[in-house]
């Protein structure tokens, strides 16, 4: 494996962080498995079944406490809080970090893994785990022939150990020389071993969603009077004082024509400026008006201070101009014509009538003029806006980020920004553009929302947990924040809170798809079909072409033995692009049912469309092997055992069938070597592991 990958990298680090943290090995897993490093995927995928285990081992501990807290209360009456049920972190020492810490950056080093072994032996008393671990290493091998004999000491340790804690198991007998391995003949009653998580279905299936509406900027609207009264009266004010101003200089400012969608602190704001600019241009004619009024008197975000001296401003221009007699007309002499001074609402008025070139060429020229920094912000702002609104990301992006380079406080153009950069996949630039949007105002829920969306994608579910109920807790009944933590607590199996969150949502937006069809891929994964496929049909009525519900309602069909609506519902199903595992999953859904039934052939062109969503799946090759053989293609079968056992070399049950082809087909030698590879894994108890 490349390790030198930016991506890898990433991974690396997150896992120098926090070693024991499941998440980040499994995503170094998965980029193992995406650059088809297969001997290192084979090791990971050991180290990371040994540190599920770790995992595991500290749940069930959890849950012994917290019953035992339990019992202590209803006995004893005791009013002490219950211990949690849930296990955020593993606490490790400062020797376990280091030991996974190099094993992430050298998963090969047999060194590492004999080192990773002990852990898991002597640390944890993880014997099974530690077991397997050693095995990976002696099939490693080393050079180093005191490691190896360590390696192998270790072995024959646990052999013995585990021989003597456990009672001799009856095993079942051993499937006949000539005869297949079959889903049936394993008691399978549905195809589990292709059936992840419900924290798997909610991260393929359940990707949480952004929040694209306006923010608004935390401003101290008027009490006494309503924000629109007073801005038709600063209005009517300027417009009278521009007039004034024409009848006694020659060359008079134009009125400003500014856009209501602007915050009106921020709409005061260029007032202000207008005004300054009114009195420059008097001044330049050398008409010198003096004022007493001070606008910097009022804080710069209490609008109903600032609206009443601005009015107060407007007004003592107006009667020192009423008291000055109006000029005489007079033909001056031609004069060299200069070019129309950049104005801040000129730009205003170009951005909604869509010349957005226009815009951004005297945006840029404004810069070098004397523009309050906090006015041109906002102009480049609603730039971005238009920009975004016109899906034109990189242009939007830059505007954005001049409005924050020219006003460090822009809220907006933050969090748009983080928004674009969301949708452009620049996760980590948008993680600081969200956290810096906060810690600007930390009270806006859209923020919050957004900001656990992305986490969510980042892997970092408790973290979107803890940003998302902030979101809630700040807008009870914000509807997308609900449906977007059900997301978050499904991705850490927190099932019965994710069920309540869905409700919540659905209760403040009754007709809303997501949130029910969370709920419904809860339901499903929990065994509640009856209620599953009532939820689908729901949302399936409501948006019919909704990305993946008819693939679950399929499954759901398949399962209560409704196969030929299933099937139908199946190839009519909504697939996004991109999105293979859960149709995948739908269609070896329908094959494992055609296959029960005997209905060979057409369970054969299920597994091939499951296949070609998922050609990775070395259990689906083996199944549609099996179908193959049934209908007596043997050479066809032998063939998909073959790509099985190339996929996943620890699979016995596909060795053992390739070994009952190859002996069908007269291939004595190549029968007997499978079947001594099957036997060899059978022995060692070998179970695959394979990425959800």
């Amino acid at each position: 494996m490349n390790f030198t990958t930016q991506a890898a990298q990433d991974i690396l680090s997150k896992i120098e962080r926090d070693p024991a943290e499941i998440r980040h090995w499994r995503q170094l897993l998965i980029l193992c498995f995406d650059q088809k490093s297969i001997d290192t995927l084979q090791t990971l995928q050991v180290i990371v079944a040994g540190i599920e285990q770790i995992w595991n081992q500290r749940r069930q501990k959890a849950k012994e406490e917290h019953e035992a807290a339990k019992d202590k209360q209803r006995f004893t009456g005791s009013k002490e809080p219950l211990p949690p049920l849930a296990v955020l972190a593993i606490p490790l020492t400062t020797r376990q970090k280091d030991i996974l810490v190099k094993l992430a950056h050298d998963p090969q080093s047999v060194a590492y893994l004999y080192r990773l072994g002990l852990l898991l032996e002597e640390d944890f008393g993880l014997h099974q785990a530690a077991h397997s671990i050693y095995d990976r290493a002696h099939a490693l091998g080393s050079d180093d022939s005191e490691l190896e004999k360590r390696v192998v000491d270790s072995i024959k340790r646990l052999n013995a150990r585990l021989r003597e804690k456990e009672p001799e198991k009856v095993s079942a007998p051993a499937p006949a020389i000539e005869s297949i391995i079959s889903p049936e003949s394993m008691g399978v009653k549905s195809p589990t071993h292709h059936r992840p998580s419900a924290a798997a279905l909610i991260k393929r299936s359940g990707r949480l969603t952004v929040d694209r509406g306006r923010i608004q900027v935390d401003q101290r609207i008027l009490t006494d009077t309503n924000w629109k009264e007073a801005q038709k009266k600063l209005d009517d004010a300027m417009s009278r004082l521009l007039t004034r101003t024409a009848d006694v200089c020659e060359t008079a400012p134009r009125p400003m024509r500014l856009p209501r969608s602007i915050a009106p602190a921020q709409w005061l704001e260029f007032l202000e400026g207008h005004v300054t600019l009114l009195l420059a241009t008097l001044e330049a004619q050398d008409i010198v008006v003096r004022t007493t009024v001070n606008i910097e008197q009022a804080p710069r975000h209490d609008v109903a201070a600032r609206t009443n001296l601005v009015l107060a401003l407007i007004e003592e221009i107006e009667r020192s101009l009423a008291s000055l007699t109006p000029p005489e007309k007079t033909v001056s002499a031609k004069t060299e014509i200069l070019p129309p001074r950049i104005r801040i609402e000129d730009i205003f008025e170009l951005i909604e009538a869509g010349s957005l070139d226009e815009a951004e060429k005297n945006l840029r020229r404004l810069q070098a003029e004397s523009t309050p920094r906090e006015q041109a912000s906002e102009a480049w702002f609603h730039l971005g806006l238009a920009f975004q609104n016109n899906h034109e990301s990189s242009r939007a992006l830059f505007a954005y980020e001049r409005a924050h380079d020219l006003n460090p406080r822009n809220l907006q153009a933050w969090f748009n920004g983080g928004m674009v950069q969301q949708d452009e996949g620049m996760f980590r630039p948008a993680l600081a553009s969200y956290l810096r949007a906060i810690e600007i105002d930390p009270d806006q829920p859209k923020i919050w929302c957004n900001l656990g969306a992305l986490q969510f994608q980042l892997g970092e579910f408790q973290q979107s947990v803890d940003s998302l109920s902030r979101a809630v807790a700040l807008k009870a009944d914000y509807a997308r924040a609900w449906d977007n933590l059900a997301g978050s607590l499904c991705a850490l199996d927190q099932l019965d809170e994710a069920e309540r969150c869905c409700h919540r949502a659905i209760n403040f937006k009754p007709d809303y798809a997501e949130p029910s069809f969370k709920l419904g891929s809860i339901y499903f994964q929990q065994g509640r079909l009856e209620e599953a496929e009532r939820v689908f049909r729901q949302v399936l009525e409501w948006q019919p072409g909704y990305p993946l519900a008819g693939h679950y309602l399929a499954m759901v069909l398949a399962r209560t033995h409704r196969i030929a609506e299933a099937l139908e519902v199946c190839e009519r199903a909504a697939t996004p692009h991109g999105e293979t595992e859960l149709p995948a999953m739908a269609w070896n859904e329908m094959a494992f049912h055609l296959y029960e039934q005997g209905r060979y052939a057409e369970a054969i062109r299920a597994y091939e469309k499951a296949l070609a969503l998922t050609p990775e799946r070395a259990v689906v090759w083996l199944d549609a092997g099996v179908a193959h053989q049934q209908l007596g293609n043997i050479d066809q079968a032998r063939r998909h055992y073959e790509q099985a056992v190339e996929l996943d070399p620890e699979l016995a049950r596909a060795w053992h069938n390739l070994g009952a082809a190859k002996h069908e087909l007269g291939d004595v030698k190549g029968a007997q070597q499978a079947f001594e590879e099957s036997e060899r894994l059978l022995a060692r108890g070998t179970v695959s592991i394979r990425i959800p």
